[in-house]
C-alpha cells in the first residue's frame, strides 16, 4: 500500500490521538489471528493518512467502476454514509446507467448518479476512488493533481490519484475501508457495517475465494458485532435473482463447453438477443462466471457477453490447479482485474472473440505443459 502525499502521512499519526477520542466506543482493529497476514507500519500510516484527507474535506465525491459488483457499490454506500453521518455532502457517480437490483437495500442505492464524464475542476472537492483499478474503469476526465482519493485491493492498480491506499492482499475495498474507519477514528453504524459486509462477502466468494484471509474472518465478525447479521445479510446478498435473469442463465448454461485436459476449461456466452428475448438485463450475468466454476474438474472458466457497437466482455475466473491465472489471462487481452477474478473488453464478433479466446487457452496451456517439461 503506498501514499503519494507525506504531508497527510506525517498529519495523518500527529491527529489519531484527536481522532479516536471523538469515538470513544468505536471497537479497535481486531486482533490478528495466528498466522494472519501481518499489517504493515505502512500501510496503516496509508489508512490514517487517507483517513485524514477525508476529515479535512467536506464535500466527497465518490466514484465506482463499470458494472459495478457488491464490493464497489458496498464501499461506496458505506463511505457515502459515512459522510452523511459526518456531516459531509456527499455524491456518487459511475458509468453505469443501471445498477444491480439486487443490491437495492443498499441505503443510497437510489442516489447513484450515471455519467459518462465529469469535468473535475472543483478544487473544494475531495474526488474519491473506489474499488478502480485504473481511472479508465470509471468517468472520463480524470486528471493528474486533482483533489483526489484512490482506495481499493486490486493487484494491478495504477496509482492514478493524489493519494493512493491499495492493499493487493486484502480481499475487498470494504475490507480497507473498515480498516481506515477503525484506524481513524471513525464511527461504524450498523448501516455502514451492512455495506461493508456486502463487499466483503461477494469479493471473498462468501468466504471461499483464495483471497480470504484470517484477517477477512476477523473483520467480519467485528461487523457482525456491530449489527450485521449474516443469516439476513445472505439472504439479501443472493436471493436477488429474478425470473427474466433465471431465463437468461438457463440460455447460457445451456451453451456450456468444456475443453482442454480433462475439461479444465468452460466456457459459455450471451448474445445481444438473448437479452432482447428474456427481457433480462447485463447487470443480471454476475455471478455467472463463477457459477461455471463449480463444475466438476473444471480449473479456468470464461464468460462472453455480447455487447451493442461489436464489444465483446469476456469474464474470467481461475482456481488453484489452473495452469495460470484469470488475471494473466486478462492482461494478454488488454484487461485486467485479480488473479483469480478478471475481465477484458474484446473488439470483434462474438463468434470471433470464442474462437480466440479458446485458442489462447489452449495455446497458453500447452506452453506452460512444456515448460514444465
Amino acid at each position: 500500500m503506498t501514499s503519494d502525499n507525506s504531508t497527510l502521512k506525517e498529519d495523518a499519526r500527529e491527529g489519531l490521538s484527536a481522532c479516536q477520542a471523538s469515538t470513544p466506543n468505536l471497537p479497535p482493529l481486531p486482533p490478528l489471528a495466528r498466522n494472519a497476514r501481518p499489517l504493515s507500519s505502512q500501510a496503516d500510516d496509508d489508512l490514517l493518512a487517507a483517513s485524514r484527507t477525508l476529515r479535512a474535506n467536506h464535500e466527497w465525491h465518490i466514484f465506482t467502476h463499470k458494472k459495478a459488483d457488491g464490493d464497489a457499490l458496498g464501499s461506496a454506500n458505506a463511505l457515502f454514509q459515512m459522510g452523511i453521518n459526518s456531516g459531509r455532502s456527499v455524491k456518487w457517480f459511475s458509468p453505469d446507467k443501471k445498477l444491480p437490483e439486487g443490491y437495492s437495500y443498499l441505503p443510497h442505492f437510489s442516489e447513484h448518479t450515471s455519467a459518462e464524464t465529469c469535468s473535475f475542476s472543483d478544487d473544494n472537492v475531495l474526488y474519491v476512488f473506489l474499488d478502480c483499478a485504473n481511472e479508465t474503469r470509471s468517468v472520463g476526465g480524470f486528471r493528474e493533481g486533482i483533489n483526489s482519493l484512490n482506495i481499493d485491493h486490486h493487484e494491478d492498480n495504477s496509482h492514478y490519484a493524489l493519494m493512493n491506499c491499495v492493499d493487493g492482499k486484502a480481499s475487498s475495498t470494504c475490507e480497507l475501508l473498515f480498516r481506515l474507519f477503525t484506524l481513524g477514528g471513525w464511527t461504524i453504524t450498523k448501516t455502514i457495517a451492512e455495506c461493508l459486509y456486502t463487499g466483503l462477502f461477494t469479493d471473498s466468494g462468501s468466504f471461499s475465494f483464495s483471497n480470504t484471509s484470517p484477517l477477512t474472518h476477523s473483520v467480519a465478525g467485528e461487523l457482525i458485532k456491530l449489527g450485521a447479521d449474516p443469516g439476513h445479510m445472505t439472504d439479501l446478498i443472493t436471493q436477488n435473482k429474478t425470473v427474466n435473469g433465471l431465463h437468461l442463465w438457463a440460455l447460457a448454461m445451456s451453451r456450456v463447453r468444456t475443453f482442454g485436459d480433462n475439461g479444465m476449461f468452460a466456457a459459455t456466452y450471451i448474445t445481444l438477443k438473448d437479452f432482447a428475448d428474456t427481457g433480462a438485463d447485463n447487470t443480471e450475468t454476475e455471478g455467472l462466471p463463477a457459477f461455471l466454476m463449480s463444475l466438476m474438474g473444471v480449473k479456468f472458466a470464461v464468460t462472453l457477453t455480447e455487447y451493442p457497437e461489436g464489444r465483446v466482455r469476456a469474464s474470467f475466473r481461475s482456481r488453484e490447479g489452473s495452469p495460470f491465472g484469470a488475471g494473466e489471462i486478462a492482461r494478454l487481452c488488454g484487461g485486467g482485474g485479480h488473479e483469480r477474478a478478471s475481465g477484458a473488453n474484446l473488439d470483434g464478433t462474438l463468434t470471433e472473440c470464442i474462437a480466440r479466446i479458446e485458442n489462447l487457452l489452449l495455446t497458453k496451456y500447452h506452453e506452460c505443459s512444456r515448460a514444465h517439461q
